[in-house]
Formats: C-alpha cells, structure tokens, sequence
C-alpha cells in the first residue's frame, strides 16, 4: 500500500504551487462556511462549539507559525511575539472552553480565557509597535497616526457603544471594565495596522491583517453589550472571533507575506492620511453631536459623556498638534537635506560647484581697492582614470574621499574649498598675494603625492594644479575660465605639475579654439594633404620604404605645423576621422609603389585611433578596399601614447596589433629610447621595426657624442639580437651616416636623403632606381 509520503509525491509540482497561491482563498471560503453554521452548531452541541472553535483558532495558529518559518520571519522579534499570541489565544480558547464543557465553575473558564486573551492582546500590541518602529525615521508619526485613528473612532464609539453599555449595565464590576478596555485597544490595533498598510502600497497580507483586527473590533464591541446587558454573548461575537482567527490564516497564507521582512520605511505623510485626520478631526465630533441628539440624550442626564467626549476631543486636538509639528519638523529637516544636497558634493561632503561660484562672487565683491583680487586654485588628480578602470569606481570613490580629507587637512583658514566633479577640486583664497597662492599649491602637490592605501592596495597620485592668482576678475565664471587655463597648461606640461595663470593663455586658448574648428573641415575641404619621407637602405643608398606625414594648409591662411595641430586633433577626437583619411591616402598612393618597387609605406597611428574597438577590422578593410597586401603596410606607435592609457586599453591595444600582425602587418615603435619604459614595451608589444629617435642620433659636433654613440650601438645590437630592424632618424649629414653604418643600423631616414615630399616626387625618386621585391 502506498504511503501518504509516496502518495503527496505523486502530486504536480504545478499543482502544488497553485495550492500554495491559492490557500488564503480556500481559507476565506471554509471561514464564511463554518461561519454560516456556528450559530446552528453552537444551539445543537456544546462538543461541536469547541470542537469547531479549537479547530479554527489551531489552523490559524498553525498557519502563522508556518508561513513565517517558511518567509524567514521566524528569527525576527515582531513575528516571534504575533506568533506567541495567536497561539496562546488558541490554547486559552481551548482550555476555557474545555473547562466550561466538563462542568467545572463557569468563573475559572472565564478567567483562563481573559487572562490568554489579556497576555495575547499584549503581545499583538507590542509586536504592532515594534513594526511601526522599524526605522528611525518617522517613529513619532506612526505612533501618532495610530493615536489618531484611536481617538477619533472612539469618540462616536463613545457615543454609541461604550456610553449605552454603561447605562445599561446596573454596576461596573471588573468584567465590564475588562470588556469595554478592549475595543478600545482593538482601534488602536487597526491604527497601526492601517499605518502598515498605507505605508507599503496597501499590501494583501496587511489589508487582510487590517479585516481580521477590525472583525476583533466588532467581536469585543458585541461581547461588550453582552457583558453590559448581563446577556451571554451573541452569535455576532462568536462569528466575529471565528473571523478574526480566518483572516489572520488567510493573512499568513497569502504570497504577499514574503515581502514582510522587507517592510517600507514610514512615510511621513500622504494625501489619504491627510483626508483620514480632516474625517477625524471634523466628523467625529459631528457624529457624536448628531448621535446625542438622535439618541434624545441631553448631557444633563449624562454627565459622564460631556466629560468623555470634551477628553476625547482635547486629546485629539492634542495629537493633532503634535502631528503637524511632526510634519513641519520633517519639512524642515527636508529643507535642509536639500539646501545640502543642492550646495554639497554628496561624496566628499565638500562644497559643490553652485556653491563655489556664490564664495568666489563674495571674494570678488569684497576686494578692496588697491588690495589683491581673490586667488583661485584648480586642481585634477593625474591617473585617476587608471585607477577607476582598473580597480573599479567604488576604490575610486573611496580615493576621491580620502583626497578630500587630506585637502581638508590642509585648509587651516576654512577657506572654501569645492568638488567640481569627477576628480576636479578647487579652492578659494580670498585676498591671497600671487605667492601665497604658488605656496599653497605646492603644500598641495607634495601632500597629495603621499601613497594611498585602499582595500589592500597601495596607490600613488599626483596633480595637477592651476593657478588664478594676482589678476582681477569681475565674475565667477572669467575666474572658473582663467584658472581652468592654466590648469590645461599644467596637464600637457606633464604630470605633477602647477601652471600660474597668464594673460597669453588666453590667446593660446583662443587660437586653439579656431583651429578646433578649422580642423572640422579640413577633411571635407581638402586642406590635408600627404607627404613622404622615404627611408634608406644606408649601404645601397636604396629607398627601403617611405613615411606618410599629413600637412595642413587652410584655405587663405599660412599652413599649420604638425606639431600643433596634431595635439588639437588628438585632444578634440577629430584625429579619428583624420588618422582614417591618411590610412586610406597612404594605401591608394603605395599601391603603385609596392607593384613596382616593392616599397612599403609607414602610418603613425595615435593612441585615440588604437583606442577604438574597430580599429583592427577598419585597417584590414581599408588594405582590401585599395589592394595592398598587409605586408606592404607598417603601423607606427609610439611609447608616450601607451603611457596614456589605462592597463585595460593597453591590453586591448595589444591585442589589435597583435591580430594586424599575424595577417601581416609590421608594426613599428617609434622615438624609441624617449620612454621610461622603453625595453618594458620590447618584450610586451609585437614590434617589428625600432626607430631611435633623433635625439640619440650621434653627431660629432655635439658634447655628448660619446655617450650617443654608445646609446645608439647598444640599441642596434639589442634590435639584432631580438630579431628586429632598426631606423634611425634625423640624418642630416654624411658623417653621421657613415658612422652609423660602422655602428651597425642598416636603415637611416632623414634630410640628408631626402625632406618629405609629394607623391609625385617619390614616384621620381623611385624611377631612378631599378625595380626590385619587398625587404
């Protein structure tokens, strides 16, 4: 015979979760079953009243234990008191009315009854409030909220429930006092409820929690009239309970229950709690008028309810004070968390661009004639990007706090020091002579160079910082302008670096800006055009493979060094769209050399070019697109544009020539020697070619010649050695070409062969020289 273990198995998961979704709901259904038949099984058998009484109030015990073991709520203080007293109503219940069935006095089954309901009501309320509590925000409001809908329902139940059951009643013993406490706390149950409910989107599991403190309500409302009439309780009190015990089973069944452990913060107000203390405020006391007056009862004869209800009514004026001193108080604390925010970086706690703007208008405001305009210091963290990119923004953040700390440190005088975003900082000094500026810019470079430690890891940064100093300003924007000047200058002086603002900036950034915007169409508008420095095959004197070098000559102007507009295509993103055009210039032009000479050409690549994702596949098609083959094309890179990546572009990087050169792309390093990482990027980067930058080029006229020489032997050796070729540039006689090829270097280029030139003048160049295949 099959188990009932073997026979649950057998049930659809399916199934079992749509019982599980839907218990809530079957438990609603039996509950208005057994309740439509109590008051018949309570006239035919009192076994069948307890029976049915125990039944329902241990489901309900069961059903809460469970669901809240099963939600995780069960370690959770609140739950393990709701439980506690579920279960101890459902034990006095049983008890009491076991005692009362076996005979014994009817005064002991009803003391172990008020005494379970007593401590339970006790633990309901203390739990309630615990959850009400569950923050610090908005503790007072909850409490009072609770108050509220506490007094101000029990002024019209004054007036027509507790008022009548004391006329009723001959005297008022210890059971009426008992009956009449408990709605009262029943309200106050349904207040916190209610608060619950409202501050969590009117959750299922608290609406029906909400039902079941309200069917409680009517219950003790009716055993309440009983009590007073000297009546037994009524069928109304009995179903009321028997509800109270089904919606808490329904609450504890329901899904929604699982986000109890994740109640909302209490809100401070909203629209329905506002409409909900006007009804309070402003009908209570009419309902009790009008109830007076339809009761025909004049407050002569009833005394008592004059008193009661101008309490109850002072009370709830009372509350609602001290609620809308709640509010105004959250309103201000409000107020000031947004002047704050609007005013204060939220991550260094420093004050915020909007904030040091008014501090540097009030500096300039309040120079006096004849004294020194405010100074104002900007500064930027060098690296920071590296550190974002390879540990991740909570380090970086963490690292912008601490610079935020020690440059606290360091503003003895309170002066106003701001985050103006990312790892840009600034400080205001009102009144500050040109040296006192420079001298605290230095303390700044030097405190700031000390290593940083977080999570384990040790960090060095430097800064760099521009220097408004000694020259007036009328506004905080020309200031934030000249001091960010000089701090562009400070960055391309290199790293760690502080620039003193002057007047020529100005003109320097005015000019850059023109050419910014002149460098937009020199593409469109033809202005660029290529030239090529051929490289020499020093013991034949053979053009080996020739360098593309882009000119820009603007329509009706003078042309453009490279050495300046490069810098300003690299810094404004427009080298891209450049790099690409001498790419496919320089593949259309060499295709004819190639097919007759056999030469290759060379491109300089810029670090914004190899930092796109598509580089790689842009060359190769480009190579298609004109019919190069890969081998009739170096790329060349250089040591500075690696140093101003991030680890994680150079490793990118590294990948894209890598995956070039195994199609058969040569890749060249240039100004080789000038890095202080030189040998470090030989044994990383698939390098095929060297170039020594000119600056090494052995000249004997030069002090350091000897010192030259050897440089430039040892590098040609090391080439050789690891397999590489080797060019040397900048040979502008024939002395050092001779002495260079006793050196070693195979490979020369420079003004002694030829200056760069046009496409038209290699092509001259290479008819004067027999044909011949690629090196």
């Amino acid at each position: 015979m099959m188990s009932r273990w073997e026979s649950a198995a057998l049930v659809p998961a399916g199934s079992r979760r749509r019982l599980a979704r839907d218990a809530w709901m079957l438990c609603l259904l039996a509950g208005a079953a057994l309740a439509a038949v109590m008051p018949l099984l309570m006239r035919m058998s009192p076994v069948l009243e307890v029976a049915a009484w125990s039944t329902v109030q241990g489901t309900a015990a069961l059903a809460v234990v469970t669901a809240t073991g099963r939600h995780g709520l069960s370690g959770l203080w609140p739950w393990r008191l709701m439980r506690l007293g579920v279960v101890i109503i459902w034990l006095s219940t049983t008890l009491a009315w076991g005692v009362g069935w076996v005979g014994l006095h009817s005064e002991v089954s009803l003391a172990v009854h008020n005494v379970g309901k007593l401590v339970a009501y006790g633990l309901s309320l203390v739990a309630l409030i615990m959850l009400s509590l569950r923050s610090s925000a908005g503790r007072g409001a909850a409490l009072l909220d609770a108050g509220l809908i506490t007094v101000g329902a029990a002024m019209p139940m004054w007036t027509f429930v507790i008022g009548p059951a004391i006329d009723r009643s001959p005297h008022i013993g210890a059971d009426l006092l008992f009956a009449l406490a408990l709605p009262v706390i029943d309200l106050f149950f349904i207040g916190l409820v209610m608060r619950l409910a409202l501050d969590n989107g009117r959750a299922p599991w608290l609406m029906l929690l909400s039902g079941a403190y309200g069917a409680m309500f009517l219950a003790d409302g009716a055993h309440l009239m009983s009590e007073a009439a000297g009546h037994p309780d009524s069928a109304l009190s009995t179903i009321g309970w028997m509800a109270w015990s089904v919606l808490i089973a329904a609450a504890a069944l329901h899904p929604s229950l699982a986000t109890a452990a994740r109640l909302q913060d209490p809100v401070a107000t909203s629209r329905v709690r506002v409409t909900l203390f006007l009804v309070m405020a402003l009908f209570s006391p009419l309902a009790c008028v009008i109830g007076q007056m339809g009761l025909g009862l004049g407050t002569a004869a009833r005394p008592h309810d004059a008193f009661a209800l101008i309490g109850l009514t002072v009370l709830l004026a009372v509350l609602l004070v001290a609620r809308l001193s709640v509010v105004a108080r959250l309103a201000e604390e409000h107020q000031r968390n947004l002047t704050r925010t609007a005013s204060q970086d939220p991550l260094t706690g420093l004050a915020n661009r909007g904030l040091l703007g008014e501090a540097l208008q009030q500096a300039i405001a309040g120079t006096a004639p004849g004294a020194s305009p405010p100074a104002l210091l900007l500064l930027d963290l060098d690296g920071f990007k590296d550190v974002n990119d390879s540990f991740g923004h909570p380090i970086g953040d963490g690292l912008l706090v601490q610079v935020a700390t020690r440059l606290r440190a360091l503003n003895v005088n309170q002066r106003m020091l701001a985050r103006l975003g990312g790892d840009e900082f600034a400080l205001v000094l009102p009144g500050a002579p040109v040296e006192e500026a420079l001298t605290t810019a230095r303390r700044i470079l030097t405190v700031l160079r000390a290593p940083y430690r977080l999570a384990g890891h040790e960090m060095h940064l430097s800064a760099s910082i521009g220097v408004l100093a000694g020259v007036p300003v009328d506004s905080p924007t020309e200031a934030l302008r000249d001091a960010d000047l000089a701090l562009y200058a400070a960055k391309h002086a290199g790293k760690d670096q502080l620039v003193l603002f002057h007047p020529d900036l100005r003109k320097d950034r005015l000019e850059r800006t023109r050419l910014t915007l002149g460098l937009r169409q020199a593409v469109t508008q033809r202005e660029l055009t290529l030239v090529y420095q051929p490289v020499v095959d020093l013991g034949s004197g053979e053009i080996h493979k020739v360098e593309a070098l882009v000119r820009w000559n603007p329509a009706g102007s003078r042309p453009v060094p490279p050495d300046v507009f490069i810098p300003i295509a690299e810094d404004s993103g427009q080298i891209v769209a450049i790099g690409t055009w001498v790419l496919e210039q320089a593949c259309a032009d060499a295709r004819r050399w190639y097919e007759s000479h056999g030469i290759a050409v060379t491109v300089n690549v810029s670090g914004r070019q190899l930092r796109e994702p598509d580089f790689a596949e842009k060359v190769t098609d480009i190579l298609a697109r004109y019919g190069l083959p890969e081998q009739a094309l170096v790329l060349e890179i250089t040591e500075s544009m690696l140093l101003a990546t991030t680890p994680a572009e150079t490793t990118r990087i590294i990948a894209a020539l890598t995956g070039l050169r195994e199609h058969g792309v040569r890749i060249a390093l240039d100004d080789f020697g000038t890095g202080y990482s030189s040998l470090s990027y030989l044994r990383t980067l698939p390098v095929d070619i060297l170039k020594i930058d000119k600056s090494f080029t052995p000249a004997p006229q030069h002090p350091d010649y000897e010192r030259m020489r050897v440089f430039t032997k040892a590098i040609t050796e090391l080439s050789a050695g690891l397999g590489l070729q080797t060019v040397i540039e900048g040979v502008e006689t024939q002395e050092q070409a001779v002495l260079l090829q006793q050196l070693g270097c195979l490979l020369a280029q420079g003004y002694l062969f030829s200056p760069p030139v046009g496409a038209a003048q290699i092509d001259a160049l290479l008819d004067q020289e027999p044909r011949r295949q690629v090196a």
